[in-house]
């Protein structure tokens, strides 16, 4: 997970800079009881999610980041996908993305988000329709000030719209269904609002972008240094992710 934490502006680059924010989250987050232990809930700002997880003897286990935006995406939640490999209180959901388009599918296309605040759900009866603010981190991203740069760079057979959404952690090569299913995806869509922002803590900035993409809005987040090209309102991105997501 510490790669993650360079997309909100935290220099992770080592476990002993993870523990640091762990510890800190820690002290100073909101503590929230659940079914097989606590999440301590830090936001320090600027949309910045940190959760930290701790079992039933009170003992530390993980943390995942988050970050809150305004995006909203309506998804069919179809079952649970375990992550107790990692941690009893992680976890994520496989569901449907844009569930209101008349198929034979719940909806256009499958997707997997991990949820920090997985346990909370633990009663959930699926499965269920629900409005989730989806975030993803960037693993790569690159940004056109149009929709023709966009188009334009594209070069091959394979030529994908501006709007796009491929669940990469679902499907391997060949078609073949992964299992268990991992929460990234490479989509592209249209920008509607970005801004770079900064972190309260460390004070440096990370790229975030409210995206339309075919199944509904997501929040993208980026560190600097992943990120080719220009994010600009109206332009468009596309890139490669990992997704996290809470139920709202």
């Amino acid at each position: 997970m510490p790669s993650y934490m360079t997309a909100l502006g935290f220099p992770v680059t080592t476990e002993q800079d993870f523990r640091h924010y762990v510890y800190q989250a820690s002290e100073f987050g909101q503590k929230i009881e659940t079914a097989h232990g606590s999440y301590t809930l830090w936001t320090p700002g600027s949309g910045i999610e940190l959760w930290v997880q701790t079992n039933l003897h009170r003992r530390i286990i993980g943390m995942n980041p988050h970050f809150a935006g305004e995006a909203r995406m309506q998804v069919e939640l179809t079952r649970r996908v375990i992550r107790h490999e990692h941690t009893i209180l992680d976890g994520a959901f496989y569901g449907w993305a844009n569930v209101e388009t008349s198929t034979s599918e719940p909806g256009q296309y499958p997707l997997v988000f991990d949820v920090p605040d997985y346990d909370v759900h633990n009663k959930l009866s699926l499965p269920c329709r629900r409005s989730v603010q989806l975030a993803a981190f960037a693993h790569e991203l690159q940004g056109f000030e149009s929709k023709e740069a966009y188009l334009a760079s594209q070069r091959g057979e394979v030529r994908l719209a501006v709007e796009s959404f491929i669940p990469s952690g679902i499907f391997a090569r060949g078609g073949v269904i992964k299992e268990p299913p991992l929460a990234q995806a490479h989509f592209s869509g249209y920008v509607l609002e970005t801004e770079k922002k900064m972190n309260p803590i460390t004070r440096q900035k990370f790229y975030w972008a409210r995206v339309h993409t075919p199944g509904g809005e997501i929040d993208v987040v980026a560190d600097p240094q992943v990120v080719q090209g220009n994010i600009v309102r109206n332009g468009v991105i596309r890139g490669s992710f990992w997704l996290s997501g809470r139920l709202v």
